[in-house]
């Protein structure tokens, strides 16, 4: 199994570093609200962009050559979720761990690319902004609702993601 260092080691200099950080927080943070296993969680947060710069180009295997990287150093439902987090790999969300992935991934690009970090986030406030995004990339809500599978509401996705986010 990958150490928590290795596992930063592995992504520090990759473009998605401070993504991914953000990405392995709310996962930790999640798992702790669901009773799930934190550090694997975290990892899974970690590494799921571990491939983004070398398959940009082909974003079909984003996710599938991460996997193969980290065959034999994560469980097998782990790099499944990595494998599953991204539509365009044809492998489909199936657990509460891949549902959290696909969900997370989406709340951090959505508060990156809209530069809501340096605001003070709300629930309220991240709604609204996700509400407004959402007419023109309705994919951005459809991911978000993936949080359904962890047995709790929108609100409270964004409330456990969210107060990671302010801790930093």
């Amino acid at each position: 199994m990958i150490s928590k260092k290795e596992a930063l080691e592995l992504i520090k200099g990759t473009s998605r570093y401070s993504h991914a950080l953000l990405v392995s927080a709310m996962m930790k943070a999640l798992a702790g609200r669901l009773g799930k296993n934190e550090e694997l969680w975290e990892l899974v947060g970690l590494l799921h962009d571990l491939d983004y710069d070398v398959t940009r180009g082909d974003m079909s295997k984003h996710g599938l050559v991460a996997a193969k990287m980290l065959k034999g150093r994560l469980p097998e439902h782990e790099l499944y979720a990595i494998k599953a987090h991204d539509y365009r790999t044809g492998f489909k969300p199936r657990t509460s761990l891949d549902c959290a992935l696909v969900a997370t991934d989406t709340l951090a690009v959505f508060l990156e690319k809209t530069r809501m970090m340096s605001i003070e986030l709300t629930v309220e406030s991240v709604l609204s902004e996700i509400d407004s995004a959402s007419e023109s990339q309705p994919w951005i809500k459809s991911n978000l609702r993936k949080c359904k599978a962890l047995k709790i509401g929108l609100n409270e996705f964004l409330e456990v993601c969210l107060s990671t986010v302010r801790k930093e």
